[in-house]
């Protein structure tokens, strides 16, 4: 149940990173020396490769969750990923997982969730993540610690 204003796409998230990277240069008026103007290349945003280890994650839950018959689970996962602009869902195997591979799995997931969200370095996307920890550490009581 998502409650209050919706989070940034990743897109959108990661836009505004490159648009205030871009935009907050000084500019002291000197066009004397062409060699010393700033790139028209911003730099890569650091948080990319940090959502797309997240999705990983994620997705690898995803796939877990339905393969041991825990659908609301795989549900929550998948909101997750269409949050961070991830992949469409993809068909899963069918392989059974057990309750105890889903719990352990959640409990990594979460704290791997907790460490991005201190890692992001957007702030919109800090409190994405931390809210996601939050949702997988809400169902663990239910069913799987």
């Amino acid at each position: 149940m998502h409650v209050g204003p919706l989070p940034l796409a990743r897109r959108t998230a990661l836009t505004l990173g490159a648009v205030a990277i871009v935009t907050s240069g000084c500019d002291d008026g000197d066009k004397s020396d062409p060699a010393g103007a700033p790139s028209a290349t911003p730099a890569p945003d650091p948080d990319v490769a940090l959502v797309d280890a997240v999705l990983v994650d994620l997705a690898r839950a995803e796939r877990l969750a339905l393969a041991a018959g825990l659908p609301g689970l795989a549900v929550l996962h998948r909101e997750h990923i269409e949050a961070l602009d991830g992949p469409e869902e993809v068909a899963g195997g069918t392989a059974v997982a057990t309750t105890e591979a889903v719990r352990r799995t959640e409990q990594r997931l979460q704290k791997r969730l907790v460490q991005a969200s201190v890692a992001a370095e957007s702030g919109a996307l800090a409190r994405l993540l931390a809210s996601m920890s939050a949702a997988v550490s809400q169902r663990l009581p239910r069913g799987l610690a």
